[in-house]
């Protein structure tokens, strides 16, 4: 048979969710259901004097749920440090304090409005560098540093000494919401087999499952948590959004529940992307080599840690850019502050961080009178050269390839030709790692049943709109030499499939694709009907720098963007875009363009619109009218191009690619911003009054309008 890796065959699932047959966790309704509704604190920071349930005791049908129904109250993906209901400490606006399900929305929504809490108002603390002045109160028993990283290689004094050139600044970046297409939403009940069953949108089901045997005090063999088709994730449904509090109302009631998230509750209380606050100083030899760099990052994880610690890891090792530079101080703070809980973000860290990298980048190679691809080059990564974390690259590099792809890019041959004054063009690199990182298991067992002349592909992990299913059958059709037709695939239900663990760190296509080659070839080889495959990433270095660091695997990019600046608004309209992408051997090509491409429209959103601004530790966008994102008009032609590699590691040679669109577009915007008229743009969203302020400092405004 002719080979499928590398065809851009149909998404398997895409039928099914254009005709609107595909059910959601939202799609989901039983008899005898209850409509759960959390009552949420109203201040941001408070003690708990009393919760007075006393009215809604008195509603028939009813029921009421406190941290007293809990048999331990706390959750956490790394540290256990959140209540599932808060007793006695409010850390942030909209933390739930009781719940209530009731057999209609209307009125579980009339009961929660009568419980009422009485608070005792404490300070609020909004500013993480503030936050570790000694004069702001302490928001958990250690206080407000919650974790801190630190690296240094070489000599960074004799490094700046060497500098022809020495560029510093402070860069800001905020904190947004991954807006989701379908809010938090699942529901529950009590399966034929006794189990308590959660049907949920979620990007781990096995770590649900744990997480809910812990809360509730019930052995996890009791417990079944099916991960449905999920609308969107992008990190933010990795952890408990809805998944306790469904398990408790069934477990207390009996009856079958449902917990469906508002969207102004999702923006008010849901995960978000870490807001940081960025140090940089870095130095340059008059030919644009990087001697020496220097940074310092505060992230603001929120009320708690949720996958902070793991931010702050991989932040901190993805500060330098895909380059090499023997030089390097990297220090990294991670500071609880009094707001909604920071956790993972399609990124993951390196978005804040690269923002500031490569934005001064571009600046050296303004001054230094370097073609920006050119620096970049001068600098990459290859194989064997060091990494981030002084490790050797073992795996396939090709940042050099991607910037090259650039250069030769129409979108780039017109720079040299442009004579538009008010068009710019700019560039930016990136990298992502692939898996979990060093010392961290990251397997996975897919178990391929024979069933005449079908196969059947069981795994863990979850659809969560990234197109996995596809990229599992074409790799299992291809190891098992049949059809794509003839392939199966379940996933993510505790009760049918092995644990895989969660789906993020741009891991799955990488790690179960290789469980399931391993599984076809024992199928192949085995007389009974069915076989497992196991699969790890590959030993990493271990060094004591962080959880899971440094990686061994990075998957490269690099943007490059065409933009029409209104001087006289300082409004940016972008005109094209080109990504070149380094992620081995691609198995989907088109299903590669729609990840890069849904990467860029993010990083778009982070760049020029998205923010949330906190009023007294009160969130001020609460709805999609306030809070913005890119829209079809916002978001111009993507050109995707890949880099012709292989990943001799992979399954058919390929890596993960997930994530890495988000994280260089913003600086390309920037970029171009410096390329044009030399703007220092320090803070996103990028401000059009500060473009008009510039330029006007500038006298570019006055020749303009004369």
């Amino acid at each position: 048979m002719k080979s499928i890796i590398g065809e851009s065959i149909p998404r398997v699932d895409g039928w099914e969710k254009v005709t609107g047959k595909t059910k959601y966790p939202s799609d989901f309704y039983m008899d005898n259901m209850l409509y759960l509704k959390i009552v949420r604190a109203t201040q941001v920071h408070a003690l708990i004097k009393s919760i007075d349930i006393s009215t809604v005791e008195k509603i028939e049908d009813v029921y009421i749920f406190t941290a007293k129904d809990v048999k331990e109250n706390n959750f956490g993906n790394i540290i256990k440090d959140q209540p599932v209901f808060c007793d006695k400490k409010v850390r942030f606006y909209g933390e739930p304090i009781a719940m209530v399900a009731a057999p209609t929305k209307a009125l579980a929504s009339y009961a929660a409005e009568k419980i009422k809490i009485e608070y005792e108002a404490l300070p609020i603390v909004e500013d993480a560098t503030k936050a570790l002045d000694g004069k702001s109160p302490d928001l958990h028993r250690n206080g407000n540093l919650l974790d801190e990283l630190h690296y240094e290689n070489r000599h960074i004094d004799k490094g700046f000494e060497n500098s022809k050139l020495i560029l510093e600044d402070v860069f800001n970046a905020p904190m947004i919401d991954h807006v989701y297409m379908e809010t938090e939403s699942g529901v529950s009940y009590m399966d034929e087999d006794g189990k308590l069953t959660v049907l949920v949108g979620t990007q781990n089901a096995f770590h649900d499952q744990r997480e809910i045997s812990h809360a509730l005090g019930i052995p996890i063999e009791k417990v079944r948590v099916k991960g449905l088709v999920t609308g969107g994730g992008f990190g933010g449904k990795d952890g408990n959004t809805v998944q306790i509090y469904l398990a408790l109302a069934t477990l207390k009631t009996g009856r079958p529940a449902k917990l469906i998230f508002s969207r102004e509750e999702s923006l008010v209380t849901s995960y978000k992307r870490h807001p940081a606050k960025v140090y940089i100083k870095m130095g340059f030899g008059e030919d644009g080599k990087i001697k020496a760099f220097e940074g310092k990052v505060y992230f603001d994880t929120g009320a708690y840690a949720a996958l902070g610690p793991a931010v702050l890891g991989l932040g901190t090792e993805h500060f330098i850019g895909p380059y090499e530079i023997e030089n390097v101080k990297l220090d990294g703070y991670l500071v609880y502050t009094n707001k909604p809980p920071a956790s993972a973000m399609r990124g993951f860290g390196a978005p804040q961080v690269l923002f500031a990298t490569e934005t001064l980048i571009n600046r050296a190679a303004k001054k230094l009178g370097i073609d920006p691809i050119d620096i970049r080059i001068k600098n990459a990564l290859e194989v064997e050269k060091q990494g981030p974390f002084g490790q050797r690259m073992k795996h396939s590099v090709g940042i050099k390839e991607a910037l090259q792809k650039i250069k030769e890019s129409d979108l780039w041959r017109q720079r040299a030709e442009n004579g538009d004054k008010n068009t710019a063009y700019g560039i930016a690199a990136g990298f992502l790692s692939c898996g979990m990182g060093a010392g961290i298991y990251d397997g996975a067992k897919v178990k391929i049943q024979k069933k005449g002349q079908r196969y059947l592909v069981s795994i863990g992990t979850v659809e969560i709109g990234q197109g996995s299913l596809t990229a599992y059958t074409q790799m299992a059709a291809e190891a098992l030499n049949v059809s794509t037709d003839r392939i199966d695939v379940i996933y993510a239900d505790t009760k049918k499939t092995f644990d895989c663990g969660s789906v993020a760190a741009s891991r799955t296509t990488y790690i179960i694709g290789k469980a399931i080659i391993e599984a076809s070839k024992n199928l192949n080889e085995s007389e009974k009907d069915y076989a497992i495959g196991e699969a790890v990433f590959p030993e990493s270095c271990k060094r004591d720098i962080g959880i899971g660091l440094p990686h061994m695997m990075y998957t490269f990019l690099a943007n490059a963007v065409k933009m029409h600046i209104n001087p006289l608004t300082g409004e940016i309209t972008l005109l094209d875009i080109v990504a070149a992408t380094e992620a081995g051997k691609i198995i989907n090509p088109s299903g590669l363009a729609g990840q890069i491409q849904g990467g860029i429209g993010q990083g778009i959103g982070y760049a020029l619109m998205e923010n949330m601004n906190f009023k007294n530790g009160q969130l001020q966008q609460k709805n999609l009218s306030t809070y913005l994102i890119p829209t079809t008009m916002d978001v111009c032609s993507i050109e995707s191009l890949t880099v012709d590699s292989y990943e001799k590691s992979g399954p058919f040679g390929a890596k993960g690619a997930a994530e890495v669109g988000t994280v260089a577009i913003a600086p390309a915007i920037t970029g171009g911003l410096i390329d044009k008229w030399d703007l220092c743009i320090n803070k996103l969203p990028i401000s059009r009054e500060e473009i008009v302020k510039q330029l006007t400092e500038k006298g570019i405004i006055k020749e303009y309008i004369g």
